[in-house]
């Protein structure tokens, strides 16, 4: 098995979204950071190839990777609007990504959501925005699929949820003797998906997914 999922399960009750962070974004030191990789592989920061790597891949961690630090799930969900149908909602395959704690490497895939509206309904926007705010940081996929479906409980006022996340982990893939083509899939459910068989059947056969297969 791969390191890179040799840590420690989930504990109950934990408040935080992700790896926590204990300050902000440093521009200037992240680039330095950059440029001091560059020379500890031997390579050149100021080449005309390599000149430009530096600011480019700050933007990137900056703005994209680790960009969820900056939105918080209950701002990026919003109130919605109130309505009194309770049919389940699903949205299948929003991209989604976040960055392994353990190799500083990037995981890709994508996530399927639902919830039972508890009295709202959240434009479709929304939840992927709130897929983003939980998924952009230093995370574990087993963290985030749980975070998601407790956040459309808390912040989305939902009955219930529920989210699955299939995703490639490149930590895993570029592991030795690896075919290339493996995939984790992680699932939670929260309220009344957690209790009712039913309702996560019908949530599985929605998503056509063949979990165990």
């Amino acid at each position: 098995m791969s390191d890179c999922h040799d840590h420690p399960p989930e504990l109950p009750g934990r408040a935080e979204i992700g790896i926590a962070r204990t300050g902000s974004f440093d521009p200037a030191a992240f680039e330095q950071a950059v440029n001091d990789l560059l020379k500890a592989c031997g390579v050149a920061p100021d080449t005309p190839h390599m000149g430009r790597t530096a600011p480019r891949v700050r933007e990137l961690w900056q703005r994209r990777l680790l960009g969820g630090y900056e939105l918080d799930p209950a701002e990026a969900l919003g109130d919605g609007f109130a309505d009194e149908r309770t049919d389940m909602v699903v949205i299948r395959g929003i991209a989604v990504h976040g960055v392994c704690p353990h190799h500083l490497v990037p995981f890709r895939g994508v996530a399927h959501v639902a919830y039972l509206p508890g009295g709202r309904l959240h434009g479709f926007g929304r939840i992927a925005r709130l897929v983003d705010a939980i998924g952009h940081r230093f995370t574990y996929q087993e963290w985030m699929t749980r975070d998601i479906a407790d956040a459309l409980l808390t912040h989305g006022r939902a009955r219930g949820a529920a989210c699955i996340i299939e995703a490639e982990q490149l930590c895993l893939l570029l592991g030795e003797d690896r075919r290339g083509d493996e995939r984790v899939v992680t699932q939670a459910f929260t309220g009344e998906f957690e209790t009712r068989d039913t309702l996560r059947a019908e949530f599985l056969h929605a998503v056509s997914l063949r979990v165990g297969r």
